[in-house]
């Protein structure tokens, strides 16, 4: 470690966790509830617990730091309980069941089971566009090109 610090932190759903590590292996465990129309909220409520800790500022504190990891379980817990906003899909033609029929998730391949339960859908047939691969491919490049 270069510098004083690593810094990760989880903007989760109920609970902001921030860890902090130092230079002598030292870890500090940091929450502050989550705030969830502006995840930043808690974010900077926890960096202000740790400020406090430390009698240094946040920004020191990042400065200070060879690693600063910013996560979150919002976009995971969403999908998993499916909320949030409606969600399209564009694929490769020819692929746009390949989620509904769970492809790559079978340990066995191609396997048919009748009591394996049936999937939840994420995107709606109606909701699923297709584009060929090449399509796809510059689109890809032109967002890069874009930033």
């Amino acid at each position: 470690m270069r510098t004083k610090y690593r810094l990760g932190i989880d903007a989760g759903g109920t609970f902001t966790d921030l860890v902090l590590a130092d230079r002598s292996g030292d870890v500090r465990l940091y929450k502050a509830l989550s705030t969830p129309a502006d995840p930043t909220s808690a974010i900077e409520e926890g960096m202000a617990l740790i400020a406090e800790d430390l009698g240094e500022s946040p920004a020191e504190i990042v400065s200070n730091s060879d690693l600063c990891i910013n996560g979150t379980t919002v976009g995971l817990n969403a999908l998993i309980q499916h909320k949030g906003g409606r969600t399209g899909l564009i694929c490769t033609a020819g692929h746009e069941d390949s989620i509904e029929i769970r492809l790559g998730h079978k340990e066995d391949g191609y396997r048919y089971d009748p009591e394996y339960p049936a999937a939840v859908m994420l995107v709606p047939r109606y909701l699923r566009g297709r584009a060929r691969a090449r399509d796809l491919e510059r689109l890809g490049q032109d967002a890069l090109a874009r930033r």
